[in-house]
């Protein structure tokens, strides 16, 4: 080997221990970041724990909510069946309608047709 990494060797061995009386030293503060962290753990903590109040009351809000819209659906049905019983029932169908009003015009018009030629055909005849 040669002298200089020789005494290369010999430094890096006389600063190994430094290195690690550093390490030692860096605990300090890694004991105040992990002091620090704690904190920052437990507000995590109950932040989640706030959302989930928060998202408990809401939904408590939303199935009361439903409760009262479902109880309402069930009177308007009601009174939607007791009006409809209380309709009466249509004596002709849409079909039945529209025959009877064909019909209508069809008289009127036989009417109507026989009074207009009923004068000319009188004087048809006495001519």
């Amino acid at each position: 080997m040669r002298q200089g990494s020789l005494s290369l060797l010999l430094a890096l061995s006389l600063f190994t221990p430094l290195l690690h009386a550093e390490e030692g030293a860096a605990d300090p503060l890694t004991e105040q970041q992990a002091e620090l962290e704690q904190p920052l753990i437990e507000d995590e903590r109950q932040r989640e724990e706030l959302n989930d109040n928060l998202d408990t009351a809401a939904t408590d809000a939303e199935q009361a909510q439903l409760a009262q819209l479902i109880q309402e659906n069930r009177h308007l049905r009601m009174q939607l069946q007791q009006e409809q019983s209380k309709a009466q029932p249509q004596l002709l169908n849409d079909q039945q309608q529209w025959f009877a009003v064909g019909g209508g015009v069809g008289v009127l018009g036989f009417l109507l047709g026989v009074l207009t030629t009923r004068g000319r055909r009188r004087r048809q005849w006495l001519n």
